[in-house]
């Protein structure tokens, strides 16, 4: 019997857990790879919503954690037939098993329990309590909890459980890695508009030796990514170290319009298992700490005064939503702005990424 069950252990997961311990609960944390554990993604700790909060619950990044050059100076967006347009904006950059490694073992410092390598199978919320039924080999087990906190991405386990009538529509976002020495300047995330509208778009970073080529829209656009890489130095032959991929929930639209309530009883989705990616940018990390903030302190007042956390995480929960909307608005309009031409495309994608970065939940 627990008091809190925490599903993945990625940022928001180590969040949750940690913050749950530190209010006295007996926490686990349940994850079904091995740690460390590798995620595609592009690593970046981007905005307030990510570095304050990381500052605030885990304290300075270790520089060791960081992948060389350990910070971006911005991105830059590359629409043809115009100059590249620079967005400057620090921000640290780090492979995600490392950078969810050392969050966990921050929540274990704190006493959390980590079980990983078992698999979640299922959860049934009952009367004040989840049940949830547990694989790891051949064994399976029940225990109990009476919180949930549903931390475990896009594909979650937790959400079709609790939600299984709910028809969840997915990008697939894939990455390659190269090392080939392009002909970018390394201190930047380089965004590519190959033909000239906001999607599909692909780009590239670099960690280290390893150049990354990442976008939901690399298999459509292969040929392209050829040709506008050319110039720096792409050499099409070169095989790829190797390739992976992820997916993306496309939740926004149901979230919006409150067809889609991330929480049933007393368990609680966060981050991607929620469906709270930010538009434009499709950044994760920093909407998983502010929601797994907001979860232990709707499952904190739950415990307090007795009642269902649901509805206490849903209203705590909803500035994000908003902001969630404000940004699909924003990029509603970037149709438009490339149907005015490629500088105009250009220029909306800049301020459109940048109010993303500047923008704060708290």
């Amino acid at each position: 019997m627990w008091d809190v069950v925490v599903v993945g252990a990625g940022p928001g997961g180590s969040l949750a857990a940690k913050k749950c311990v530190e209010q006295g609960f007996k926490t686990l944390i349940i994850e079904k790879k091995k740690l460390p554990r590798d995620k595609v993604c592009s690593g970046m700790v981007a905005g307030p919503w990510a570095t304050d909060v990381i500052q605030m619950e885990f304290g300075d990044i270790p520089q060791e954690i960081l992948a060389p050059p350990r910070y971006l100076s911005g991105q830059m967006f590359h629409v043809p037939e115009i100059p590249a347009q620079t967005l400057e904006w620090r921000t640290l950059i780090s492979w995600r098993k490392d950078l969810d490694f050392w969050l966990t073992r921050k929540a274990l410092e704190k006493r959390a329990v980590l079980w990983d390598g078992v698999r979640v199978m299922g959860v049934s919320p009952g009367d004040g309590q989840c049940t949830l039924r547990l694989q790891k080999g051949r064994k399976q087990q029940d225990i109990t909890s009476n919180y949930v906190v549903g931390a475990d991405g896009a594909g979650s386990v937790v959400r079709k459980s609790l939600f299984p009538e709910l028809d969840v529509k997915y990008s697939i976002p894939f990455r390659e890695c190269y090392d080939i020495p392009l002909d970018l300047d390394h201190r930047y995330l380089h965004w590519f508009f190959p033909r000239s509208l906001p999607r599909p778009r692909f780009n590239v970073n670099f960690k280290g030796d390893a150049v990354l080529v990442e976008g939901s829209g690399l298999k459509e656009l292969r040929r392209e990514v050829s040709a506008v890489l050319a110039p720096y130095g792409w050499d099409p032959d070169r095989k790829a170290l190797w390739r992976d991929g992820c997916m993306a929930p496309q939740l926004h639209n149901k979230l919006i319009s409150n067809r889609f309530h991330p929480a049933r009883g007393n368990a609680l989705l966060v981050g991607d298992a929620a469906g709270l990616l930010f538009p434009i940018t499709f950044e994760g990390i920093g909407a998983a700490l502010k929601s797994a903030q907001i979860a232990v302190d709707a499952i904190f007042e739950a415990s307090a005064s007795g009642l269902e956390a649901t509805p206490i995480y849903l209203r705590k929960l909803k500035p994000v939503i908003d902001q969630i909307q404000r940004f699909c608005l924003v990029e509603s309009g970037f149709e438009k702005a490339a149907s005015s031409g490629p500088e105009n495309l250009c220029k909306a994608l800049v301020a459109g990424y940048e109010a993303t970065l500047k923008t704060s939940v708290f």
